[in-house]
């Protein structure tokens, strides 16, 4: 992109500079390209160890205050949350808004699909976080409305640092009513997603699908696009998570990454 020349990433967060958001109002792609600097940089061995000690520390500390909480659909306030205290720390890292689909073990009950098409258009169903080396962080997935007893198989946290790629299928990411409606069309199914969902189809080759297999369900992460995490004071102070703020939780942070704290 030519926009490379116009900016400068020089520490996590830099996306928050004048500089950058009035970039950002000419070229919307330029997010994309302050993601892509978080995965292709090449850390020292110390930054890998700070991020591998501090990062579970951290997630384990807020999925507690996430349980303690309780509400479903917080995915977006969560990792919004965590990217920004992330940054604090000097730990790279952006937010994806994506789909998912939930491949249970034992195979007993259908998968479940949160999807990003349908007849209508609808909200992006999911967010996480990407923190190289960590592929997914998933503070929310057994927060999500599901029937039955399906939520007590889904781990309180996700956490992964080896998420291979994976292709996506139609079915993956469309409603039925949706995709029977496409198949009419007489499009082949290879070329359905690109033909259909063209911008959609490039995001997905830039930050494609990755799967996190856990003991007793496998999970398709699926990005769609990028979320800019809010900084401005109103935002900074509200209750997010708990009945606290940002601001109270990046309070705390430094005694729970201490070991003297929750978690």
């Amino acid at each position: 992109m030519a926009i490379r020349e116009e900016v400068r990433f020089d520490a996590p967060g830099c996306y928050r500079t004048q500089a950058f958001q009035a970039l950002l109002a000419r070229h919307p792609e330029a997010l994309q390209l302050y993601a892509r600097h978080v995965e292709a940089q090449m850390h020292v061995p110390a930054y890998l160890q700070r991020v591998q000690q501090f990062v579970p520390r951290l997630v384990r500390w807020l999925g507690e205050e996430v349980a303690a909480d309780g509400r479903p659909g917080l995915c977006v306030q969560v990792s919004a949350l965590l990217s920004r205290l992330l940054e604090e720390l000097g730990i790279w890292n952006y937010v994806v808004a994506g789909g998912c689909v939930l491949s249970f073990v034992p195979a007993d009950v259908r998968p479940r699909v949160f999807y990003l098409f349908d007849l209508q258009p609808a909200e992006v169903p999911h967010a996480w976080v990407v923190a190289p080396p960590f592929d997914v962080i998933d503070l929310t997935l057994r927060q999500q409305r599901y029937p039955g007893s399906e939520g007590r198989r889904i781990p309180a946290q996700v956490l992964s640092c080896r998420a291979p790629q994976v292709a996506i299928e139609p079915e993956d990411v469309c409603t039925p009513a949706l995709l029977q409606g496409l198949l009419l069309r007489g499009w082949p199914r290879q070329v359905l997603l690109r033909r259909a969902f063209p911008e959609f189809w490039h995001f997905l080759k830039q930050f494609p699908a990755r799967q996190v297999r856990m003991p007793t369900v496998s999970v398709k992460y699926i990005p769609a696009r990028l979320l800019l995490p809010p900084w401005h004071e109103a935002w900074e102070r509200m209750p997010l998570i708990n009945g606290k703020s940002f601001v109270q939780f990046r309070s705390e942070m430094a005694l729970v990454l201490s070991g003297n704290g929750i978690g």
